[in-house]
């Protein structure tokens, strides 16, 4: 790697870097991205969030890795909104993966990386000539990340997968919904950003692994299924204590004052009750004096025992009055509530604006949009983000590093190498 403040490693600096100072700590840390779809792209935005520079590598003509010919759903200026979305703060460049030519700018592109990154299905870089063994000979000490639905082995290594597969295989769609209802797949494609997120946190083991000399390169093998699994620790410990298996969890599941009850103007409100100094201050907000000395709810085992009688009391309690009233009381008295917001709700929240979670970025094609920003800020970088790339639009600065003319580059785009 690269000194710290450098934007980009050794041979890969000045043309193609964004800001004069350091965009993060990841400054210095270059990653090859052949990812697409969310899972991979997202592991990867994270990375260029802290300051990585990211290089996506996309085939001539693609359209960010998605069917060209297929339904896009919101697109700004002819742009893919799904594609915008993932790819802010990197760098595109096209090259055609199946050619010799490409094959070996590739390969002289690893020879400077820190990091290769794919979520294509396992066997996949083997047959496009990059697989490990092949990367590790020209640089050893790179991070090589595949993030498939599966992993490199098992039964089910050649499955297809996708977010809504993950999440009924792994369980999690058992517990969504409600009580007596069919499954339900999570509102967002947790199996899918999970799965970003253990990619990157995998990454970042790897390179503070490497800076710290405990490895030199290393073949990290993550998978979606992986990943969810992992994100039951405490349903599973149950299970594997007494046998329990849970069902659908409704809107609560931990406790019948623990959920999302409507209110007199067709809003939601969401309390957070379980332990018995909240319940008695749950029922003086709700003005309810004859609930704690009732034998049915006197404690949080009672109240579990008899949590139909208790929910359908709570329900008619608050349809009496608005949410913004209930809040008002349930605030005053210290509890956990809060509504439950639509997104436009969310995105315009005075909490999430203070803390600078959207921001504009002047898009290429003229104009600014907004997006959601990362979690993770660091004082004393240059937090400026730049716009999501047009497809292939660094192929010219990135090559032209490596050594490649511009004639040489005419003749390598009239082939489809690029």
């Amino acid at each position: 790697m690269s000194e710290p403040g450098s934007d980009l490693t050794p041979g890969l600096s000045g043309t193609i870097a964004r800001s004069a100072g350091a965009r993060g700590p990841l400054a210095g840390v270059t990653v090859l991205d052949l990812s697409w779809h969310l899972a991979g792209p997202y592991c990867t935005l994270i990375l260029a969030d802290l300051g990585a520079t990211v290089i996506k590598v996309e085939a001539p003509g693609s359209h960010g890795g998605y069917d060209p010919g297929g339904f896009i759903r919101h697109q700004y200026k002819g742009q893919d909104a799904h594609y915008m979305a993932l790819n802010r703060n990197k760098l595109s460049v096209s090259l055609n993966l199946k050619s010799p030519e490409g094959q070996e700018i590739m390969r002289r592109l690893v020879g400077r990386a820190d990091v290769l990154f794919n979520n294509f299905r396992a066997g996949v870089m083997d047959r496009l000539g990059l697989g490990y063994e092949s990367v590790k000979a020209v640089n050893e000490s790179i991070i090589y990340v595949s993030l498939s639905a599966f992993g490199q082995d098992g039964p089910y290594r050649d499955r297809p997968g996708v977010d809504v597969v993950i999440q009924a295989i792994s369980g999690g769609m058992s517990m969504t919904g409600t009580p007596g209802g069919p499954p339900v797949r999570a509102g967002i494609p947790i199996a899918d950003l999970g799965g970003g997120m253990w990619a990157a946190i995998a990454i970042l083991s790897a390179l503070r692994g490497r800076d710290a000399g405990l490895l030199t390169g290393t073949n990290l093998d993550i998978s979606l299924l992986d990943g969810q699994i992992a994100m039951i620790p405490y349903f599973s410990m149950y299970y594997f204590l007494d046998g329990s298996v849970p069902g659908p969890q409704g809107s609560g599941g931990h406790s019948p004052t623990y959920g999302a009850f409507e209110c007199a103007d067709g809003r939601h409100v969401v309390i957070a009750v379980i332990d018995q100094k909240p319940w008695l201050a749950l029922c003086n907000a709700l003005r309810q004096d004859a609930w704690p000395a009732d034998p049915r709810f006197e404690t949080a085992s009672k109240r579990t025992e008899n949590q139909a009688a208790l929910h359908e009391l709570l329900a008619a309690v608050f349809a009496s009055r608005s949410s913004e009233e209930w809040l008002e009381r349930l605030r005053a008295a210290g509890l956990a509530a809060g509504r439950v917001n639509r997104l436009d709700e969310a995105l315009n929240d005075p909490q999430v604006r203070h803390r600078k979670m959207v921001t504009e970025i002047d898009h290429p094609l003229g104009g600014a949009l907004s997006y959601v920003d990362t979690p993770v800020a660091f004082a004393g970088f240059d937090d400026q983000s730049f716009s999501p790339p047009l497809i292939g639009e660094h192929t010219h600065q990135v090559l032209e590093e490596l050594g490649i003319t511009a004639s040489e580059q005419v003749r390598l785009r009239a082939e489809g190498v690029i």
